[in-house]
């Protein structure tokens, strides 16, 4: 065997160094990219939370006091309006007083939903309101005895979610116990802020009787409120339009100005 000559040797080791020298590092291989973490969307209010919330803001301080003008709008476009002032006390009780027009000195109190007076002037005398005359209209216009009883609806109504969409809930109630005028009542609340926008009465024969629209939020001394509720029957042209004029809270209402003492005493 012929032996290699050492210069041939010596290059091909050479070589082979310098091809080891120059040749490019291994890749190293890509890592994933880390994943976003997934962004978990806020819990859905339940029924009883969104009608909480709506609550807080309507009965949600010790009491309100609210000036307001009610008008009655014919169909023909006549209008006939009053003047009065609406006290509140927590939840349940509520007083009115016309201060205006021919009702001038006619207040109603509202001890609980089944207990309603009302002081006539024209007599002086206070008369309880008959539980079959709670449908019966309050100064001609399109709001009830019944209606003006109604201040917090948690404790008397069963409660669910009926639909949604981009903007509202609407909240589905049904009397816990039967003998009032409405089988069944919807609140439309906002999604933003559960401001009620929109309630709906139905009776027995599933006919829509009543409609509450509230409208032209505005603040009173710090305090969002609805400036204009428009009362309606959808089965006649006519519709009744309470305008609030002020409205403030926390003044310390006495209790002794929600009874029946107080409401024949106090004329």
């Amino acid at each position: 065997m012929k032996s290699v000559p050492v210069l041939v040797f010596v290059l091909l080791v050479s070589a082979s160094a310098f091809a080891q020298e120059t040749a490019p590092p291994p890749e190293k291989p890509q890592e994933a990219p880390a994943e976003k973490p997934v962004e978990k969307a806020a819990p859905k209010p339940s029924a009883q939370e969104i009608l909480k919330k709506m609550e807080a803001l309507n009965n949600g301080f010790a009491d309100q006091k609210m000036e307001i003008r009610l008008s009655i709008i014919e169909g023909d476009g006549s209008r006939k309006s009053y003047d009065m002032t609406l006290l509140q006390k927590g939840d349940s009780k509520r007083l009115v007083h016309f201060t205006s027009g021919e009702l001038k000195g006619m207040s109603t109190l509202v001890e609980s939903r089944d207990s309603v007076h009302v002081y006539l002037p024209g007599f002086k005398k206070v008369r309880r309101v008959a539980a079959h005359n709670m449908n019966q209209s309050v100064a001609g216009s399109d709001l009830s005895s019944e209606d003006m009883a109604q201040v917090s609806w948690a404790t008397d109504w069963n409660l669910k979610l009926d639909k949604e969409d981009d903007s509202s809930y609407w909240l589905l109630l049904t009397p816990k116990q039967p003998g009032g005028s409405y089988t069944r009542v919807v609140h439309r609340v906002a999604k933003d802020s559960f401001v009620q926008q929109e309630t709906h009465y139905y009776n027995a024969a599933g006919e829509e009787v009543k409609r509450f629209i509230n409208s032209d939020v505005t603040d009173f001394h710090g305090v969002k409120r609805s400036k204009l509720i428009t009362v309606s029957d959808p089965r006649t042209k006519r519709r009744t339009e309470m305008e609030l004029k002020d409205f403030v809270v926390n003044q310390g209402l006495k209790d002794s100005l929600f009874t029946v003492r107080e409401l024949q005493w106090g004329k």
